[in-house]
């Protein structure tokens, strides 16, 4: 059994992510499970990813790192969460008392991203009891279409009629 199994991790691709009046966040520009630009290479303004993992409250996180794996081989980016950082986010009062999970969140802006193939992303944590994968995403190129030229027609013969 992996050690991990009862922990997971989510994430939101989206374009742009808004700190909101009232401690709200808002996602704009949210994709689902893959993006398609119209030609590559191309650069998009900004991609952000916010990424949450979730433990059971009885095992805190001991290490933790957050990771953005490009084609299962670049790192794109690698967010070590400090030791006194996870103290202070697991001793934060929980309200809900009967909450099963805790939770640790981050954001990550890529700002701009350069898109110059298809490919794939993959959010990935690192914890004291190894790797958990998150979800992925497909960046797609649009299939350029040639336009296609159809042979010509051959003129139908047709017999001309009497005349009367």
């Amino acid at each position: 059994m992996n050690k991990n199994e009862d922990r997971y991790v989510t994430a939101i691709f989206c374009d742009d992510i808004r700190h909101e009046v009232g401690g709200k966040i808002s996602y704009m520009g949210c994709y689902q499970s893959e993006i398609v630009v119209q030609t590559a290479p191309v650069l998009l303004a900004k991609l952000c990813v916010f990424v949450s993992v979730f433990t059971p409250k009885n095992r805190l996180f001991k290490s933790l790192i957050f990771r953005v794996l490009q084609d299962d081989d670049v790192e794109l980016a690698r967010i070590e969460v400090p030791e006194k950082g996870l103290t202070e986010i697991h001793n934060h009062q929980t309200i809900d008392k009967s909450a099963t999970r805790k939770s640790i969140n981050t954001a990550i802006v890529f700002s701009p991203f350069a898109i110059e193939k298809p490919t794939m992303l993959r959010i990935m944590a690192i914890t004291e009891e190894g790797e958990i994968t998150g979800p992925r995403i497909l960046i797609k190129v649009a299939a350029t279409q040639e336009p296609t030229v159809q042979p010509a027609k051959k003129p139908r013969m047709t017999k001309p009629k009497a005349i009367k």
